[in-house]
């Protein structure tokens, strides 16, 4: 089957995610004096990644509201902090956000990598579990806001990431069908698994070259940058 259509996922695929979290994160812990030491520091940042990881899932899975779970996890963050009362809480957390936001930075290769997927005849869409205004706000940000990629995002969708609905969804909203659909993204489950078991083709996206298939029991094809997308050769066969 030819590839008709391309999915990018957007969190540490198209934009810095990680990379604006930490300097978020530095910036607004030194502020508040609770980073006096580079050890320190890590500690806070190491905490800081496990709650999201754990809590914005369940928001993903809807056991949560996104501003539920952002609540839950400032609250575990600062346990020695009065925060029950949620107006408080917002609050402390919005410190964090300014700063985080402040850091969004797209990736070098993702504005190149659009265009060069919409010169060669793909339909190119995002497909990304969150908040679709925080996301769209994200894209406009960095630049990579387009009016012919539109985005899915999760809060948008019958399920997140990776329930085989959200690609489906997706590749109804590109006019694809998903053995078609080509889905690039950084999460082994998210982006590739998920996806091959809705019928899309799939790559991982490793930037940093940690993905070590032998562990992971699971072999996937790769690419170390959107620049190695072979969006030509996609064109004609299925990855």
């Amino acid at each position: 089957m030819t590839i008709q259509g391309l999915l990018l996922d957007l969190d540490d695929t198209l934009v810095d995610h990680r990379g604006a979290a930490e300097r978020g994160l530095r910036t607004w812990l030194t502020g508040l004096g609770l980073a006096e030491t580079a050890v320190e520091l890590e500690d806070h940042v190491e905490r800081w990644f496990a709650l999201e990881a754990r809590h914005y899932e369940r928001a993903q899975r809807r056991e949560l509201t996104h501003t539920e779970q952002r609540r839950v996890r400032i609250r575990e963050f600062l346990p020695g902090w009065d925060l029950a009362d949620d107006t408080l809480a917002d609050d402390v957390f919005a410190g964090f956000l300014g700063c985080y936001q402040a850091a969004w930075r797209a990736f070098d290769d993702a504005a190149e990598a659009i265009e060069r997927a919409l010169g060669s005849g793909l339909r190119v869409g995002i497909l990304t579990n969150g908040v679709l205004e925080i996301q769209t706000e994200k894209l406009r940000r960095t630049g990579l806001l387009r009016a012919d990629v539109p985005v899915f995002a999760s809060s948008e969708l019958p399920a997140a990431k990776p329930d085989r609905r959200s690609y489906l969804t997706a590749c109804s909203g590109l006019g694809v069908a998903p053995d078609a659909t080509l889905m690039v993204g950084d999460s082994l489950r998210h982006d590739v698994v998920g996806a091959h078991a809705a019928g899309l083709s799939a790559l991982l996206l490793d930037r940093l070259g940690w993905y070590d298939a032998t562990r992971a029991g699971v072999r996937v094809d790769t690419v170390r940058g959107l620049a190695e997308l072979s969006l030509a050769a996609a064109l004609h066969q299925r990855y």
